[in-house]
């Protein structure tokens, strides 16, 4: 929801109804909203809706936007998946074991290095 302005703004430039509210609501809170009874979310939940057309035109909010069917509006009751208490073994230690080859072979290049300029 922005201000009526705003919303115009946008609604011409996107060329879409945008909602908008008459109520003087506050851009940008101070601090992060935690609960749903905070006094933002109440004054949001009391303020007056309407959409803008691109036209500049008022309409009524049901013109613009459709509610979801009743089946989807029923919270859903069924628990859900609990997550398994042990993660399966998707890892290898084929990695690991090529790594401690490759340090083997650095390793032993070193020591061939080492013992050609000692003798």
């Amino acid at each position: 929801m922005y201000p009526r302005a705003k919303a115009v703004e946008l609604a011409k430039a996107t060329n879409t109804p945008v909602l908008y509210t008459t109520a003087d609501l506050p851009l940008e809170v101070d601090t992060p909203i935690l609960t749903a009874t905070a006094p933002e979310v109440a004054q949001l939940r009391q303020a007056p809706v309407k959409a803008i057309q691109p036209t500049g035109e008022e309409v009524e909010i049901a013109a613009v936007v459709t509610t979801p069917p009743a089946a989807e509006l029923k919270p859903d009751t069924a628990p859900t998946q609990v997550a398994a208490a042990r993660l399966p073994q998707t890892a290898s230690p084929f990695p690991l074991i090529g790594l401690l080859g490759l340090l083997a072979l650095g390793g032993a290049w070193a020591l061939r290095l080492v013992q050609k300029r000692v003798l």
